[in-house]
């Protein structure tokens, strides 16, 4: 994970956009032309563009600072920066929880369940005397209210335990559920953390089955999104734009819209 990163600031309420916020995707691949005429796209070169609409409104002073350090930061738009996804899932391999992205320790498997219910779905196994934990870390740079959330059951009602750790402070909310239903921790950051961990705690000699994890920035869950290898975090992003619409008129009244691009190989 890197060390230091920079991002769009958060917002005085955790956030890090304002609703409606605009996504539009396409797709981009190398075209070569044949003295025939016809022509053929290179698929294993191909790759996803990202547009972001973010549109601010009756922001308050402190807010408007923040985003002019911001805009002198990337150099009015010529510098990258880290980019998180505002309606995306953060962790990486959320349809695959066997993925070495997720960490185990000795004594806690990880297997694939097959319910009807519930695709994707996965059991938990703790063999030991102690509680371990499934674990994933995501790099999420800034003073960002983030919420973890999962579907959980057990038929046993046995009781286990979420969390949501970053640099200085931890939540966790213990969980008995006999049937499928969404759980979820939240946190806000007190300081500009650069990492959030997700944990999944199962108690000694017992065994729970989950499905569709997700952390966000929000303050409670928003519909799922699942991932694959890559997350809601862009290593890489830029302000698409040669100039920004923005106002500032009186204190708790500026505005300003920007927007966001990036680039992912298919």
């Amino acid at each position: 994970m890197p060390t230091s990163a920079f991002t769009i600031p958060a917002l005085d309420n955790g956030m890090l956009a304002q609703r409606p916020i605009r996504l539009t995707m396409a797709q981009l691949a190398p075209a070569n032309r044949f003295p025939d005429g016809s022509v053929l796209f290179s698929a294993s070169e191909a790759q996803q563009i990202y547009n972001w609409t973010l549109s601010y409104e009756n922001l308050s002073t402190a807010e408007w600072e923040r985003f002019q350090s911001f805009l002198n930061a990337t150099q009015g738009g010529s510098a990258s920066f880290l980019f998180l996804d505002p309606i995306g899932n953060l962790l990486a391999q959320s349809v695959n929880l066997e993925s070495s992205v997720w960490l185990a320790p000795s004594g806690l498997t990880v297997d694939p369940f097959a319910d009807p219910d519930q695709p994707d779905s996965y059991i938990l196994t703790n063999s030991t005397a102690q509680p371990l934990a499934l674990t994933q870390t995501a790099s999420v740079p800034g003073a960002f209210t983030t919420c973890f959330s999962l579907l959980a059951k057990w038929p046993g009602a046995a009781s286990f335990s979420i969390g949501l750790t970053d640099d200085t402070a931890t939540a966790s909310h213990a969980i008995s559920a006999s049937q499928w239903s969404k759980q979820h921790v939240r946190l806000s950051s007190n300081a500009a953390a650069q990492t959030r961990t997700v944990s999944i705690t199962i108690p000694p000699t017992t065994q729970v089955i989950v499905a569709s994890p997700q952390l966000e920035v929000a303050a409670s869950p928003n519909a799922y999104c699942q991932t694959g290898a890559n997350s809601g975090v862009f290593t890489s992003a830029w302000l698409a734009q040669e100039r920004f619409d923005s106002q500032s008129v009186a204190p708790g009244a500026h505005s300003i819209t920007l927007h966001v691009e990036s680039i992912r190989s298919l």
